[in-house]
């Protein structure tokens, strides 16, 4: 039996439960592990055998996927505040990190499509570290980690209305350092890390996972063109960095990373270009989208 493969979520109003609709559509899901392992320990005992037993006391989920981008509405998960303005298109929409540590909570579903078509819900999916990036001639593509407090069996597999817009491509893209755009970036990345911590296992799961302090980091890939750089890095100098992929002047995504300080690796080859590598620790990350979506 071969499966055809899907994975969709909801938004939870109350956390941990599965909300009534659990059909909203991710982005192009290139791949998903549910993270599932036995928590558990060997143990030997004085009853003159030479074995060990493992005893089990529960269960730990941990759910990764990776996607690339279609919208930005599936990235708020990984900052934890939206601002969406605006009354008729072209709709603006602000993700920033959360003072709360409290964040929003999602369930993932991970259809099984076959013969006998099953999933499996994730609940309480909080997102504990959120990655963008980005490659020459690839997509914008973004990978999330979640935890999980509980992950149950489901023959209820609704139906998806996907997405139809065109995902962002990295040759859209335009790249601005301390106010002056730049052409040269051939690929980048960015993280968010909410660093969660895990309450004690009520029954089989964790009850609740809260964030701790959010740690962003960034990296840039471009052409050595000038010194540029290593006078940012050796002068301390803090900057900012916008980089931009569009589908148009009213809908595209901005990532913008505040109050940089930066460090340089540029080996010299032989052979190839002479490349760098800029490595970028912002004071604050966030998303600007603009789009014809009312709101996230």
């Amino acid at each position: 039996m071969v499966y055809r493969k899907l994975v969709t979520y909801g938004e939870e109003t109350s956390y941990g439960q599965t909300p009534d609709n659990v059909s909203e559509w991710v982005g192009g899901v290139s791949s998903f592990n549910g993270g599932v392992e036995l928590a558990s320990e060997n143990i030997a005992v004085l009853n003159g055998v030479r074995r060990t037993s493992t005893v089990v006391y529960g269960l730990n989920t941990s759910p990764s996927l990776e996607f690339y981008v279609q919208s930005a509405r599936f990235l708020k998960y990984g900052f934890g505040k939206t601002t969406n303005t605006g009354s008729s298109p072209p709709y603006t929409h602000l993700l920033e990190v959360s003072e709360s540590y409290e964040l929003p909570s999602i369930t993932l579903l991970e259809h099984r499509l076959g013969g006998s078509s099953h999933g499996y819900l994730y609940n309480g999916c909080r997102a504990d570290k959120l990655t963008i990036s980005w490659e020459e001639d690839g997509l914008l593509t973004a990978s999330m980690d979640f935890t999980s407090t509980k992950v149950v069996k489901t023959t209820s597999l609704p139906e998806a209305v996907p997405d139809t817009r065109s995902y962002f491509k990295a040759s859209s893209k335009t790249v601005e350092v301390d106010n002056v755009q730049i052409g040269y970036v051939v690929s980048g990345s960015v993280s968010l890390s909410n660093n969660h911590t895990s309450f004690p296992r009520s029954g089989d799961f964790p009850s609740r996972h809260i964030a701790g302090n959010a740690e962003a980091e960034a990296e840039l890939e471009l052409y050595y063109v000038d010194s540029s750089f290593y006078d940012l890095m050796t002068a301390k100098t803090k900057f900012d960095v916008r980089v931009r992929f569009s589908r148009g002047p009213q809908d595209y995504l901005e990532i913008r990373l505040d109050d940089c300080v930066c460090s340089v690796e540029s080996e010299l080859a032989s052979e190839g270009e002479l490349m760098q590598t800029v490595s970028l620790k912002p004071d604050n990350v966030s998303v600007i989208a603009v789009d014809d979506t009312p709101s996230y």
